[in-house]
């Protein structure tokens, strides 16, 4: 029961968090900070893996493409 109760509570809390920290990572690219990608990263993760929770397929797939091209920009603006 507690734990049912908790994985109810953690999944939107992961969710949020993951959106949250893609348009945080949008205002850091804007004002031009590396680690905006980073940051990127991270929250298509928890897109990601919140959006299989949700069987949001499709969702899930863009995150993880994106998540590809988080590193390449990241690679791309440090170099």
């Amino acid at each position: 029961m507690v734990k049912e109760k908790f994985l109810k509570t953690i999944w939107p809390m992961l969710g949020w968090l993951g959106a949250s920290l893609v348009i945080l990572g949008y205002y850091l690219n804007a004002n031009e900070f590396a680690t905006s990608w980073l940051v990127w990263f991270a929250g298509n993760l928890f897109v990601g893996i919140f959006s299989i929770y949700k069987q949001a397929y499709s969702t899930a797939v863009m995150s993880f493409i994106i998540m590809a091209m988080n590193i390449y920009g990241y690679i791309q603006w440090v170099s």
